[in-house]
């Protein structure tokens, strides 16, 4: 544990208080020394027995001045809460609790002041308006403690547990590193340096990094701890970073230090939410609010709010892009006077629509909070076919190879293809093939072109990923496959293959030959008898199966063509733009007699391309 802090209403001995512990008056600006009142974040150290160092941040107690506070107060593990033994709880007192509530803080310190000026009657009435507020709050309450921080009384207990509560731990420097910058500004002859808490991971020197509002990739050139220089700083810890060839004046209150890999920006987050005691219950779908995240004050309007599994969900849309990690916490204040009005947890990325939290968002969020396999659980309750680890690992902000590695530990998932980047189940799988194998049995069996959205909408596949799909569908099945192909515009029905007896086959590859020689002018199929001699009963034998495979199109009773001319004869009225023709028009376009033409014209109809009235037939548009 490396950074603690301070909280509590405006003149209740904050800086005082850290000035005690520490021997360093925190304010740091003339105007806070001028006026007795802190404004912006003031910073301290403590050296604790072990040989590590806390960090010690004073945040302000003014309700104006909330948003420094919770730029002070995030990443706090320990918070000193301070109320005056004298004035008791007061307004900020309760809404610094909240706020300390809503952000997760390890753990809360009560700590009661200025006990030598204050009557035994007012500390036993302020000891107990503190004990009843703190047993509501959803935090790990230490041991209260009644100090003056003018006279030392109390200090040296007061320090012995802070030591106690904060003995080092580890912290979570495997996550990319992410730090809420409070101040920038320019030193002669070193450059631009930011400051501020590095909420996880680890920055080096020389490492690249990117700050949200100035465009360019920077170098880390050198890191400081508490005025010391470091070559190497973990999460938790406040950190000065001098950055070569970045200007102060591109960098703003609110801007993030991130690394450049870290893609997670957006303006649409899901989140889980929690509202203080006091707030109202019932906020209006697009209300007006503060959004406070590190040291980020923007606008957010709130969709779709909704109580469900035990907790409030909703959409949060800011007024401007901003850079997440996943869990993050934020504060939101609202109202008139403003005040905090509830806060909570990033959930993940949202789309660029506003609407509600899906049940299989809150699942896998309540899964990867619990440290339980969230991909699975995502895919049960989307009833999705296909996840696409790519789009995922951006939504839920973790990396992608995480998400792979999670498929890779999965009973029920696995990759469609080994190095690309979608999984499924091997249920979906296994329903995705029979909806194939049903599909192009009810597809006319002549060979023809279906555009990929239409196989999406039939085979109820995600349209994005289509082809992706249908590949690995094709490759684990070797019947679909011997009937379908994928080509750039379309997935293409094909004749499927025909097993035939040597002599049956010879037969056919001499009747097809000459069927797609003839085209639209073939012989009937007595003809045929004549014309290729073949054993009784061969011909109508091979004819059967080719129509069954496709590869003829059975016209009328004795006329049959070959898949291709079929699929020339479907084109036909279009192609030749014969809207309304009689039987000899038709004939006449496509240079045939009625011994061809009337069966055609009685085809189209059959299949829906035509529809007679009287004497013309019209084409079905």
């Amino acid at each position: 544990m490396r950074l603690i802090g301070t909280a509590g209403h405006i003149d209740h001995g904050k800086s005082t208080l850290v000035q005690a512990l520490t021997g360093v008056h925190p304010s740091r600006l003339p105007e806070e020394r001028a006026r007795g009142m802190t404004i912006d974040l003031g910073y301290a150290h403590l050296d604790h027995p072990d040989g590590h160092r806390l960090g010690v941040v004073d945040v302000p107690g003014h309700e104006k001045l909330v948003k420094n506070m919770v730029a002070g107060a995030t990443g706090f593990e320990l918070a000193l809460w301070v109320v005056d033994a004298r004035e008791s709880v007061m307004p900020q007192s309760r809404e610094h609790l909240h706020i300390l509530e809503l952000l997760g803080v390890r753990a809360l310190m009560p700590v009661i002041t200025k006990a030598a000026v204050a009557t035994a009657e007012q500390i036993e009435r302020t000891e107990r308006d503190v004990a009843s507020l703190v047993s509501d709050v959803a935090l790990p309450v230490l041991a209260s403690h009644v100090v003056d921080s003018v006279s030392g009384a109390g200090i040296a207990e007061l320090k012995r547990a802070i030591f106690a509560a904060t003995r080092d731990q580890p912290a979570d420097d495997d996550a990319p590193p992410y730090l809420a910058i409070d101040r920038a500004f320019s030193v002669k002859g070193v450059g631009t340096v930011v400051t501020g808490t590095l909420v996880r991971g680890t920055l080096a020197e020389g490492d690249e990094v990117v700050v949200t509002s100035a465009p360019g990739t920077w170098r880390v050139r050198a890191l400081t701890n508490h005025h010391a220089r470091v070559a190497r700083i973990g999460a938790g810890h406040r950190v000065g970073v001098n950055l070569a060839g970045l200007h102060a004046d591109d960098v703003r209150r609110g801007d993030v230090l991130v690394s450049p890999a870290h893609p997670y920006r957006a303006r649409r987050v899901n989140a889980r939410l929690r509202w203080t005691p006091d707030a109202p219950r019932a906020w209006k779908h697009g209300a007006p609010l503060l959004f406070h995240a590190g040291c980020l004050e923007v606008e957010c309007r709130l969709w779709g709010t909704e109580e469900a599994d035990g907790a409030s969900w909703a959409q949060l849309e800011l007024s401007r892009e901003a850079c997440f990690f996943p869990g993050q916490r934020f504060i939101l204040r609202g109202g008139t006077p403003l005040a905090t009005v509830g806060g909570g947890e990033i959930l993940d990325l949202a789309p660029d629509r506003p609407r509600r939290v899906t049940m299989a968002e809150r699942a896998a969020y309540v899964a990867r909070a619990r440290g339980d396999e969230c991909l699975s659980v995502y895919h049960a309750a989307a009833g999705a076919t296909v996840l696409d680890l790519a789009a995922l690992a951006r939504r839920w902000m973790v990396a992608e190879d995480t998400l792979r590695r999670d498929v890779a530990r999965s009973a029920s998932l696995r990759l469609l293809t080994p190095d690309g980047p979608l999984a499924w189940s091997t249920s979906a799988a296994t329903a995705a093939r029979e909806r194939l194998r049903r599909w192009l049995d009810a597809e006319p069996r002549d060979e023809h072109a279906v555009p990929y959205e239409r196989v999406a909408r039939e085979l109820r596949l995600p349209p994005a990923h289509v082809q992706a799909v249908m590949r690995a569908l094709l490759a684990a099945d070797a019947e679909s496959a011997s009937r379908l192909r994928l080509d750039g515009a379309a997935a293409v029905v094909h004749p499927g293959r025909v097993e035939l007896a040597p002599e049956d086959q010879r037969l056919a590859d001499a009747l097809l030959a000459r069927l797609r020689r003839e085209w639209l002018k073939p012989s009937t199929v007595d003809a045929y008898r004549e014309l290729l001699p073949a054993p009784r009963g061969a011909l109508d034998r091979v004819v059967a199966r080719l129509c069954e495979a496709g590869r003829l199109v059975r016209v009328s009773r004795d006329l049959v063509l070959h898949a291709d001319a079929a699929r020339a004869l479907r084109n036909a009225p279009a192609h030749y733009g014969l809207d309304a023709v009689r039987a000899a028009e038709f004939g006449q376009a496509l240079g045939l007699t009625r011994k061809h033409g009337i069966p055609y014209l009685e085809f189209l109809n059959r299949e829906g391309i035509m529809r007679r009235a009287g004497d013309v037939h019209h084409r079905v548009r």
